[in-house]
């Protein structure tokens, strides 16, 4: 299975994270080296390129500390959520007013059974880019 299946099948889920929980403005994920995979269709690139480059120092630091599991920025706005899920990590933006446990669960089960799911079909490693 090639990298354009993958991309799809994650770029689809994202997708439908957005459709299940209205208020997620963008999602995106990206490797730990700051290769971006995959963003959803709302999610400009030079959007993903400026938000990795931000984290980039953030997460290069932690790894004294064993890595990043989460990071969540609360604003005025929104809020900006990084989580870390089979090797790489998922940003998603959310209004101020979205409902987190809510938005959290989606992620947390979709994105991993996506993920899972893409390893049984083609259990070689993922190669991206």
């Amino acid at each position: 299975m090639d990298d354009e299946v993958y991309s799809f099948a994650l770029k689809n889920a994202l997708d439908e994270i957005r459709n299940a929980c209205p208020d997620i403005t963008n999602a995106f994920m990206f490797k730990e080296d700051g290769e971006i995979i995959v963003g959803d269709e709302n999610t400009p690139e030079k959007t993903m390129v400026h938000v990795v480059d931000a984290f980039d120092g953030l997460l290069e630091k932690a790894d004294a500390i064993g890595g990043v599991e989460c990071v969540t920025l609360e604003g005025s706005n929104g809020r900006v959520n990084v989580s870390f899920m089979h090797d790489v990590y998922l940003v998603t933006v959310t209004s101020g007013k979205a409902d987190m446990n809510y938005v959290n669960t989606i992620i947390r089960v979709l994105i991993p059974t996506v993920l899972r799911l893409l390893e049984k079909i083609c259990p070689a490693p993922l190669k991206w880019g």
